[in-house]
């Protein structure tokens, strides 16, 4: 399977989720063939691409000319074949139902011949789940978008079972040109890591309501002005890297636990982190300085918005 040039995407389920892929294709260049089961539902995707040109627009993003060029690349359809036929990728956004999902990709994989790219943008499901009710599974990957997705600017690009890399490449390389951080991964795991993350620490924020421990207000104002707004710039690495490796080895033996291993190793090298130039990240030079400054600089600027609406 040869990587292909991509012109033409059809986005099938043009809801929420896919009505913000949808503008971002158009906004692009691609022309994007929007597909719903109903009428209406696509005279609401069309308003809400509208919406988010409009607001790239209000924001200096791009300019007018470019919302309205993206608007017109929007072409809305009620029919899947007419959406789907001759798309050079697809991207699917139905609800979250397997059964659903997996009618949708035996409809596509009748209409669109290959090499044409078949993408999900599920996350509950196995590709390899979804694929199976298709004959040519190794055409289809995810392309997992995290809401609003022409804002956010993440996709994880996933593999199913049988999978051809030139697929994945295909996958990644589209979603590079639009201006995308892609995290392409090595297997085909359910919920992929944002919503294995986002998955963890839910059940530990609703246990904590459940015993009285914090109430929603609680949890929402500890992760936006908390540790959120920090790992916005730093990730969970590098910040282990800022704190100093030795220091998180330290807590984990003053709690009597053993530490994690990659930590272990790295503090036994003399790699502590920014400290010693090395941790889990290299920092030579001044780069750790610079991420220091700019995200001290960045929550500065965050700290007088909330200061001037009266958030804190």
């Amino acid at each position: 399977m040869a990587g292909k040039q991509i012109k033409r995407v059809a986005v099938i389920g043009a809801g929420l989720m896919g009505a913000g892929v949808a503008a971002e294709f158009a906004r692009f260049g691609y022309d994007v063939a929007m597909y719903n089961t109903k009428k209406e539902s696509s005279e609401r995707a069309m308003s809400q691409a509208r919406e988010a040109l409009d607001l790239m627009t209000e924001t200096k993003l791009i300019t007018k000319r470019q919302a309205d060029a993206g608007c017109n690349r929007l072409h809305p359809t009620t029919d899947l074949e007419e959406a789907a036929l001759g798309a050079d990728f697809v991207h699917e956004s139905v609800l979250e139902l397997l059964s659903l999902k997996k009618e949708i990709f035996a409809k596509l994989d009748k209409i669109c011949p290959p090499p044409t790219v078949l993408a999900t943008n599920t996350s509950g499901f196995r590709v390899t789940d979804i694929a199976s009710a298709t004959e040519h599974p190794e055409r289809v990957v995810a392309t997992h978008y995290f809401q609003p997705p022409q804002f956010v600017p993440l996709v994880e690009v996933v593999p199913g079972q049988k999978t051809d890399p030139a697929a994945i490449e295909t996958a990644a390389n589209l979603m590079k040109a639009l201006r995308k951080k892609v995290a392409v991964l090595k297997m085909d795991v359910p919920g992929f890591i944002g919503n294995r993350i986002q998955g963890v620490i839910g059940r530990e924020i609703q246990t904590l309501v459940d015993q009285g421990i914090a109430t929603p207000e609680m949890i929402d104002d500890v992760i936006q002005f908390g540790f959120g707004r920090r790992m916005t710039y730093t990730g969970y690495f590098k910040r282990l890297d800022l704190i100093g490796l030795d220091f998180i080895y330290g807590m984990a033996k003053g709690r009597g636990l053993e530490p994690w291993q990659p930590i272990k190793e790295r503090v036994e090298r003399g790699e502590l982190g920014m400290e010693t130039g090395k941790g889990f990240y290299d920092w030579h030079g001044d780069t750790a300085k610079q991420l220091q400054r700019h995200t001290n600089m960045e929550l500065i600027r965050l700290m007088k918005q909330d200061m001037e609406s009266g958030a804190i």
